[in-house]
């Protein structure tokens, strides 16, 4: 389970309807995608997952017109990547001590040690220019995603030692099938567009386990609403962070569009429903959209 919901809100909403936007036309080498990037150097197999990175500025590729997508990835581009997709503090994170560091990849690899998902080769060196691997990629993405309780056993003959319970969880959890049948490629060097595609998948199924979705929504007055989901939300969160992690935005009837944010929410007795306010619609005609609710309006 996600940490922090409020971490992932953004991302996690944002790779959901991604996912639904960027369909193939076709199969294998014919598919093609609605593209926003310019990369010349993307073909089918990383469309999808370059695609979202690019779309929610957690990357920019090498240039304008290539991602490096067969290059393969060092530890500080990886950590760059990794903490503007989670959405740390990278300014005021605190320093892990680590004199090896650049202006560059300071920030993210302070805020990723600061929360305990990644740790350096020393105690001062992270060694920021060296190769990524597999496996410490297994390692990043496990612990920034919080999901070690998926972990499963695995058919790879290489999955052992201090990365082997990060391979299992990114393989309970379905998020990659390894190499071969019995190959994950633990000590290999992992390329760009392949950390792309985990990073990705990584996203989508966090969104799919760990979101709460409304269930029913009523609009209380022009500045309350009322949300219900389908079972009692664990106790782990609070009413705020349920109220945070809502897809929520209106469509004026002039077409303009209007993001809400959500404030003072409180849960019922029984936790099955939040309670907060937003904007005021006083006076607007429309419909608000609650994750994947309509709900017409008209003050």
């Amino acid at each position: 389970m996600l940490k922090s919901l409020k971490r992932f809100t953004v991302s996690l909403a944002a790779a959901a309807l991604i996912a639904t936007a960027v369909v193939p036309v076709v199969s294998a080498e014919e598919q093609t995608y609605d593209l926003e990037h310019s990369f010349t150097d993307v073909n089918w197999r990383y469309e999808e997952a370059v695609n979202y990175l690019y779309l929610m500025e957690i990357t920019k590729g090498k240039t304008s017109v290539e991602f490096g997508t067969y290059e393969n990835l060092k530890r500080g581009d990886a950590a760059v990547i990794l903490a503007t997709a989670l959405g740390l503090d990278t300014e005021n994170a605190p320093d892990a001590g680590f004199t090896d560091l650049n202006q560059r990849v300071e920030g993210a690899v302070n805020a990723l040690v600061a929360e305990g998902i990644v740790s350096g080769y020393t105690k001062d060196q992270f060694k920021p220019e060296e190769q990524l691997s597999r496996g410490a990629m297994a390692k990043f993405l496990v612990l920034g995603f919080g999901l070690t309780e998926y972990a499963a056993e695995t058919p790879f003959n290489d999955a052992g030692g201090v990365f082997e319970s990060y391979i299992e969880a990114l393989y309970g959890s379905g998020i990659t099938k390894g190499k071969t049948e019995t190959s994950y490629g633990t000590y290999q060097e992992i390329m760009r567009g392949d950390f792309a595609n985990l990073l990705y998948n990584t996203v989508l199924f966090s969104y799919e386990s760990s979101a709460f979705y409304a269930y029913s929504a009523t609009m209380v007055d022009s500045t309350t609403l009322s949300v219900s989901f389908e079972e009692a939300i664990p106790e782990e969160y609070t009413a705020q962070e349920i109220a945070d992690s809502l897809i929520l935005w209106v469509e004026l009837s002039d077409g303009e569009f209007l993001d809400l944010y959500p404030t003072n929410a409180i849960f019922s007795n029984d936790r099955n429903t939040i309670t907060f306010n937003h904007e005021d619609l006083a006076g607007l005609e429309g419909t608000l959209f609650i994750d994947y609710i309509e709900l017409p309006f008209s003050n």
